[in-house]
């Protein structure tokens, strides 16, 4: 059994939490005490301790008693506010880590953003290895995909920081029409002029979100496409000459190592290649010749054998 690890952070939370019902406590006792404090002032104050406190409770409930295992190739788990996943891994059609977070996207659609782990790379390897790959795409058609995706989200990257300009252009603009006065100063025009404005920032703002939102979920496919890419040409490229022994790669398929003997020997050396940007598998890298098997050094066991695959 694999188990995630999530992060704890309940002391600050907890200390969050705490100082917005002293800021509460503290303006309501003012409000009670003090002649001179307005209604107004009172108010504001509560309310600023109100969403301190309201935070805190949103923050400390995320991942509260959250937990997910993998067990007999099957991955059940509570994250985040709530959420749960329960599922066997064959239902999953791609897995991606980043940072804390493990996004698993299922054959269905359905994707779970797991947040706040310690362990994520543990966890996405051991689905990598044990979910299924049928891919009958020509690894040229799906490069070519690929940058269609990635020529698309570049453009609404694009446009999510023209969103962002313009939102302080507005902004801008609305204090330059209305003389940058205090709004105790405005006149109708005035108002007219900010109501327009507002509305205006208000659809920029909600156009720029959406195209961030856009751009924010094409990571996930961009993320599998390559993979796929990767996967396909070095589980079906051609092996470099000589006698191949074992064929390893790890769990991104970022590149292919091959365990090579001397004929009627002992003697074993092996040879690296990795993807260069246009995703053809490049030799970088030939190892010292080592008197047998038992000399070669240690780290082949944390990689994937794709002997039986590629030796046909």
């Amino acid at each position: 059994m694999i188990k995630a690890i999530f992060k704890k952070k309940y002391f600050w939370n907890i200390v969050c939490l705490l100082c917005g019902l002293f800021i509460i406590g503290l303006f309501v006792f003012v409000g009670l005490v003090d002649s001179e404090a307005t209604t107004a002032d009172t108010l504001s104050g509560v309310i600023f301790g109100l969403i301190i406190f309201v935070c805190s409770i949103v923050f400390l409930l995320f991942n509260f008693k959250a937990y997910l295992y993998i067990e007999n190739k099957h991955i059940k788990g509570r994250y985040n506010w709530f959420r749960k996943i329960d599922c066997d891994i064959s239902d999953v059609e791609f897995a991606l880590f980043n940072m804390s977070t493990l996004t698993i996207q299922l054959k269905n659609g359905k994707r779970h953003v797991i947040g706040g782990l310690e362990n994520p790379l543990v966890l996405c390897s051991v689905i990598r290895r044990n979910i299924s790959f049928d891919t009958v795409a020509q690894p040229a058609i799906l490069i070519e995909k690929l940058n269609n995706l990635k020529s698309t989200q570049k453009k609404e990257f694009i446009l999510v920081c023209v969103g962002l300009i313009l939102m302080f252009i507005n902004i801008f603009i609305t204090a330059f029409l209305t003389g940058e006065r205090e709004l105790s100063e405005f006149s109708k025009i005035d108002w007219l002029i900010m109501a327009i404005m507002s509305t205006i920032e208000l659809i920029t703002i909600a156009v720029t979100f959406y195209f961030a939102s856009k751009t924010g979920k094409k990571n996930t496919p961009i993320e599998q496409i390559k993979y796929a890419i990767q996967r396909t040409i070095i589980e079906t490229n051609p092996l470099l000459p000589g006698n191949v022994i074992r064929v390893y790669t790890d769990d991104n398929y970022s590149g292919r190592i091959t365990l090579f003997r001397y004929s009627n020997e002992n003697s074993v050396y092996y040879s690296v290649q990795e993807f260069n940007s246009d995703y053809i598998l490049e030799s970088v890298f030939t190892s010292e010749i080592y008197e047998d098997m038992e000399h070669i050094p240690n780290g082949f066991e944390f990689l994937i054998d794709i002997t039986d695959k590629v030796l046909h």
